[in-house]
């Protein structure tokens, strides 16, 4: 039982480094003044990628970051 917590807690602790990354990446992008389609091509190929390869709570986890990530982005250039 306490492995089960264990792996659980280490596993969130992945997802939000993951999170956290991304969001880094985002706002250096936007500090390199990244013109604002290429960084969300970024995140819509990061989100596609999280699909494929996640499933259950980290995939919604990623899944409502890259979408918070993205509200900070504008659509137009």
């Amino acid at each position: 039982m306490a492995k089960d917590r264990k792996a659980r807690a280490e596993a969130r602790i992945t997802v939000m480094a993951l999170a956290n990354m991304t969001a880094a990446i985002v706002d250096a992008m936007r500090d390199a003044e990244v013109p604002n389609h290429v960084v969300h091509t970024f995140l819509d190929r990061f989100d596609t990628l999280n699909d494929f390869a996640l499933y259950g709570p980290p995939a919604k986890i990623l899944g409502e970051m890259v979408a918070l990530v993205r509200a900070t982005v504008p659509d137009n250039d």
